[in-house]
């Protein structure tokens, strides 16, 4: 896919974007032998060269990445000082994959002490569509308790979710079995967390004692993706995520690209004919 020169040039560690543009305008760029300009698209295979001599990029990875990961409870997200470093303690970006001229960014990032679907992506405009909509994304949690819930307590959680402090929606409440004296709930909430779910319950008389989240908007996480495993979302799983945040989705800005570029493409002149005899006489 075509990406802007300076983009590339920022992007392979080369330049800043201000220098990139800057080196641009005073003609030390050129791509495939021809002064670049600045907004110039480059594709794989186009010969980047500064003041002649010519760059070896490596490809950026894409900026649309999105993946779904098994977080263990208890992981830190990051490690936090040099002495968790030393200890060699695992976080959980110390399990992604690394993405050059990029960085991954957690949607929503689970409490420490909570587990389950954890959402990164490479894309900040995702990241901040999906704060902005936070209120109208449903997450569903699977929640450990001790005891046996009644069902006159569980149709008491709505109402008290309502009343708490900060309020959230408790959408549905779903018994899941369990086995000797724990039980499990599955909760679909929104504006909800961990940490005023545990809060709900153990208000309620039962005592929680493990919160996995296994959904998120329209993104849930299989049983294939184990502990501390990641799966990269693609094709309609990822334009789905996209949507719920109103955003464009990458299938959406791929055929725009596609569109635009072809518009852009000098249009070849057909064959001119032979010329004409002049009229008989």
């Amino acid at each position: 896919m075509a990406e802007r020169l300076q983009k590339v040039l920022a992007a392979a560690g080369v330049a800043s974007r201000r220098d990139a543009e800057a080196w641009i305008r005073a003609g030390r760029v050129t791509v495939n032998g021809a002064p670049a300009v600045i907004g110039q698209r480059v594709e794989d295979g186009d010969r980047i060269a500064v003041d002649g001599r010519r760059l070896r990029l490596e490809k950026a990875a894409p900026a649309d990445l999105v993946l779904v990961y098994h977080r263990p409870p208890g992981e830190p997200l990051k490690r936090a000082t040099a002495a968790a470093d030393e200890e060699g303690s695992a976080s959980s970006y110390d399990r992604l994959p690394a993405v050059r001229g990029r960085r991954w960014l957690p949607l929503a990032p689970l409490a420490p002490t909570d587990g389950g679907l954890e959402v990164f992506t490479t894309d900040g405009e995702l990241r901040a569509a999906a704060s902005r909509h936070a209120g109208e994304l449903v997450s569903v949690y699977a929640v450990r308790v001790g005891g046996e819930p009644t069902a006159a307590m569980l149709a008491e959680l709505p109402g008290r979710a309502a009343a708490a402090e900060p309020p959230f929606e408790l959408v549905k409440v779903t018994p899941l079995g369990g086995e000797g004296r724990n039980r499990w709930l599955e909760l679909e909430v929104r504006r909800g967390h961990g940490r005023e779910l545990r809060a709900l319950l153990s208000a309620a008389g039962l005592e929680v004692s493990r919160v996995m989240r296994t959904r998120f908007g329209p993104v849930t996480m299989g049983r294939e993706v184990s502990r501390g495993r990641h799966h990269e979302l693609a094709g309609r799983e990822r334009d789905a995520l996209y949507e719920a945040v109103s955003l464009p989705t990458p299938s959406e800005r791929a055929r725009r690209l596609r569109a635009e570029t072809r518009s852009a493409a000098p249009r070849s002149r057909g064959r001119p004919g032979p010329r004409g005899r002049g009229r008989a006489r």
